[in-house]
């Protein structure tokens, strides 16, 4: 049964079910599904992030 449901896409693959994980660890509770496929989240909450403030810190050395 899970090989035709695979087959038909409705079962996760591997690495969907790894973007799942990470996604359910995300530091932002802001987060929100608007649409489909659509995400959204705070501003604030967007800048607070690891992934952000290591970008901000790179840019920080690039424009001087």
């Amino acid at each position: 049964m899970t090989i035709l449901l695979r087959f038909l896409g409705l079962v996760p693959t591997e690495d969907e079910r790894e973007l799942l994980k990470q996604l359910r660890k995300k530091e932002s509770s802001s987060m929100r599904v608007v649409g489909r496929g659509t995400l959204t989240m705070s501003a604030k909450d967007a800048r607070s992030t690891a992934k952000s403030k290591e970008f901000m810190a790179k840019m920080d050395k690039l424009i001087g």
